[in-house]
């Protein structure tokens, strides 16, 4: 059985965001710029649950709050109505697909659409049809583009790694070469950029959060549950991204009779919480049913923010065995919240929670050092899930909103007042 990394430093998580540097080029109404017009360009956004989607809404309504205007155009899947609508003060624009390709891609029009009004175009993602017009529509009007690159999506055998790496070379680079500014979440995608071929200036600035204000409510489906047993919990997308399966695979390690010497009756010690929905959800279904010691799986659905809130405050540690990720929300959620943190080492991300002391690290799709991992936290004396606890809320600081955004703003300045130079 593989070991998880305990990490058991407590020197603070890289300063990776610009925030951390001089105070040049101003970035906010308080320190005298302009309210700016900004438009934010991702193709799934509310209803759709997603990491990106929180990402875009979240520095909307944090622009908002500083007196900028924000638009939001988006693709509307799944279907919403209406179709224009306000949202935390956000303007939406949501475009009906012709067609889905590959289930990822909506094919979308532009038409009707204008880039007069605006004075910085945001785009997030490099590949995706909506952004690759909207870009396209940006140049032609002059109006300044940035675009963040958020993650590197994994897939899975030749032909569609073929794909992927051609639609890079021909599409994906050009996005970020045709634009004024790039900006990526973390070193590791700094890196992986300059080895694609990316030129030019790339900022690093983090994913961010919000404390939930929501008042905790404990999930109904964790009703009468034995508050005496230790509670691990994962929160998101039930999906093979997030690495669900491998969740699964590192309970029956745990609890069934070939995964222990104690025979039919093995108890992991410990309850689980799954809350999400997603395309995994009927496999889920099957999954818990034919699982050993099942009655200590708690199946949540998708939890309101306050159940969240109290799941994240309430559980023994969160685990997240995502096999790719950019900066997940719910890690810097978790650590915010006291909570010792499992995360899988994708992309360097692992680093982020054992660095500063926050939880462990164990390799993505790796069962047997997540069902290690999992033992030591559920297994840990309330003095270690206090250091992890701690030492995670300080690192979670420097990734809040109101921080994240000003150090946008910045990227923003910087690439209009080259404009109006």
């Amino acid at each position: 059985m593989a070991s998880a990394d305990a990490g058991g430093g407590s020197a603070p998580v890289e300063a990776v965001s610009a925030s951390a540097s001089a105070d040049a080029g101003g970035g906010s109404l308080a320190n005298g710029g302009a309210p700016l017009r900004v438009l934010l360009v991702h193709v799934w956004y509310w209803p759709h649950v997603g990491g990106g989607d929180q990402h875009v809404e979240m520095l909307g309504r944090e622009l908002v709050k500083l007196g900028h205007e924000v638009t939001v155009w988006c693709a509307d899947v799944p279907a919403h109505e209406p179709r224009r609508f306000e949202r935390g003060g956000v303007n939406v624009v949501r475009l009906p697909p012709s067609r889905v390709l590959a289930g990822v891609d909506p094919v979308v029009s532009l038409s009707g659409l204008s880039m007069e009004g605006f004075d910085v175009v945001h785009l997030h993602d490099t590949l995706p049809i909506l952004v690759r017009k909207s870009l396209k529509m940006a140049r032609s009007a002059g109006v300044p583009v940035v675009t963040t690159y958020h993650n590197d999506y994994v897939k899975h055998g030749l032909i569609a790694n073929g794909i992927k790496g051609l639609r890079w070379a021909i599409q994906g680079r050009q996005t970020l070469h045709s634009s004024d500014a790039r900006i990526v979440l973390t070193r590791y995608f700094e890196n992986l950029l300059r080895a694609k071929g990316v030129k030019g200036e790339i900022d690093i600035i983090p994913n961010g959060f919000s404390p939930i204000s929501d008042a905790a409510e404990i999930p109904a489906g964790l009703s009468g549950r034995d508050s005496g047993r230790p509670l691990l919990t994962f929160i998101g997308r039930l999906s093979e991204q997030k690495g669900l399966d491998v969740l699964m695979d590192a309970w029956d390690l745990l609890a069934s009779e070939s995964g222990s010497d104690a025979g039919p009756e093995s108890d992991p010690g410990f309850d689980l919480a799954i809350a999400g929905k997603g395309e995994l959800g009927d496999w889920l279904t099957e999954r818990i049913v034919g699982a050993s010691q099942n009655s200590h799986i708690h199946r949540l659905g998708l939890v309101s923010e306050g159940e969240k809130r109290w799941l994240l405050e309430n559980s023994t540690g969160i685990v997240i065995p995502s096999r790719f990720e950019g900066l997940p929300t719910v890690m810097l959620e978790a650590m915010h919240a006291r909570a010792p943190t499992i995360m899988a080492d994708v992309n360097d991300l692992g680093r982020l929670v054992t660095e500063p002391g926050a939880g462990l690290s164990v390799p993505p799709g790796d069962p047997a050092a997540l069902a290690m991992a999992m033992s030591s936290i559920a297994q840990a004396p309330e003095e270690q899930l206090t250091i992890w606890g701690n030492s995670g809320h300080a690192a979670a600081a420097s990734y809040m909103w109101p921080a994240i955004t000003k150090d946008v703003l910045k990227v923003y300045r910087r690439i209009t007042g080259a404009k109006n130079a």
